[in-house]
């Protein structure tokens, strides 16, 4: 007999907890420990976005094996996995002395462990469960890294005010290892594995029936078929142009407003300011659940981008304020829009291992932005060029963005048919 309750809201709760406290304490706090860390370590510009830049790149670049593991090995022993090696490598970060300490605990260990745990598993815990609502619910789950985000600001002011970084990610270390519980309890697969069905009902006739006739057209798509098409190839671009801005700037804006002239609160601050801001763009993402996600998504790029090259202005405090709003509100709708445009257009069967697949190959993109950004200043002294770098490449994915179109049925389904 069919559980009363539709179990996919619980899981859209342990999804939203898992990305949300899994990720962005993390995520975040590199950037505001990144001062301390450069007096205690010795560490230069180029190495703060070193370390952040191959954790961005190995927390991406695992996505195929992500994908791959999902199929194979089934999402909560993934998930618990993934935790289980990020807290080992926070663990490292904490007792670090030197840089080397930190690529290794930080980039290669917690880079692992976050792309085993998060994006992937919570974006295809999303779209396995959700039809009809499946932006909101993606946007809802992924709203929970924002408000998270929002509050690691203050409670990483907290920590370096009463303790140090070190003991900071021993906090977040014992958080990620609490996770690994949560999803190896909680998390199921799909709702056939409960006896339910997607949505938490049968498919009736009307719109809501349309909406699974696309669905099914798009479940008929393998991973070999969907990276073949130029809508893909397009959607790479789309990701390099929703990645490299935000990531960059989370890994440079603590040290970029203090050059400017903030007080260090204040600049992380602002750090929490564009992950709050996130949260209103990710919840906005729900609107590819009315219109095609792809418009969505080429906004989205668009706010992203001239919010990076603001930044070039933030030295006044209202439009340094205005700068980080715009890349939070880009950067959440891109973020919900981009997992929704591909189970759009590739649908479930699909939708693991093409993720995965989208993320191995921008992540590389996503991981030299702050490390190029961090050699440029090394060089330069100014975050001139790569704020500027930032705005068209934003621009660039906006355009792909707006160029694309549902591919269809795949190309033996349509033979098929004909």
């Amino acid at each position: 007999m069919r559980p009363r309750l539709f179990y996919g809201w619980a899981i859209v709760l342990v999804a939203g907890l898992c990305y949300g406290c899994g990720m962005s304490p993390m995520y975040y706090s590199w950037s505001m420990f990144a001062p301390r860390l450069v007096v205690d370590l010795g560490v230069d510009r180029g190495d703060v976005g070193g370390v952040f830049g191959l954790f961005n790149v190995l927390y991406q670049f695992v996505g195929v094996g992500v994908g791959v593991s999902i199929v194979r090995l089934g999402l909560r022993r993934v998930m618990a996995a993934g935790f289980c090696v990020t807290a080992a490598g926070l663990l490292l970060v904490s007792q670090a002395e030197t840089v080397r300490d930190c690529y290794l605990g930080f980039s290669i260990l917690g880079g692992i462990g976050i792309g085993f745990s998060t994006i992937v598993p919570a974006q295809t815990l999303g779209q396995n469960w959700f039809l009809r609502r499946r932006a909101l619910v993606i946007g809802v789950i992924f709203a929970f890294g924002g408000v998270v985000g929002r509050l690691v600001a203050p409670a990483d002011t907290w920590l370096l005010e009463h303790y140090d970084w070190r003991t900071g990610w021993v906090v977040i270390a014992a958080i990620s290892a609490t996770l690994a519980v949560v999803a190896g309890v909680f998390v199921r697969e799909t709702p056939e594995t409960v006896g339910q069905s997607r949505d938490g009902h049968e498919p009736r006739e009307g719109s809501e029936g349309s909406a699974n006739e696309m669905a099914a057209v798009a479940d008929q798509w393998t991973a070999a078929q969907a990276i073949r098409t130029p809508q893909f190839a397009l959607m790479l671009v789309c990701g390099v142009a929703y990645a490299v801005p935000f990531n960059t700037a989370v890994a440079h804006l603590t040290l970029h407003l203090t050059d400017l002239g903030h007080a260090e609160t204040g600049a992380i601050g602002l750090v929490g300011t564009m992950a709050l801001v996130s949260i209103g763009g990710r919840l906005m993402g729900a609107v590819g659940d009315w219109i095609s996600p792809q418009w969505a998504l080429a906004v989205a790029l668009t706010l992203e981008g001239l919010g990076a090259g603001g930044l070039l202005l933030a030295a006044d405090p209202a439009l340094a304020l205005a700068a980080v709003s715009l890349i939070g509100l880009g950067f959440g709708l891109a973020y919900i829009s981009i997992p929704v445009v591909f189970s759009h257009f590739f649908g479930r069967r699909a939708f693991a291992v093409t993720a995965g697949i989208r993320m191995t190959i921008t992540g590389v993109f996503a991981g030299l932005g702050p490390w190029l950004a961090g050699l440029t200043f090394d060089a330069t002294g100014s975050y001139a060029m790569p704020f500027i770098g930032l705005m068209l490449v934003g621009g660039a994915g906006a355009v792909c963005a707006a160029l694309m179109r549902h591919p269809g049925a795949p190309p033996i389904a349509a033979a098929e048919v004909s």
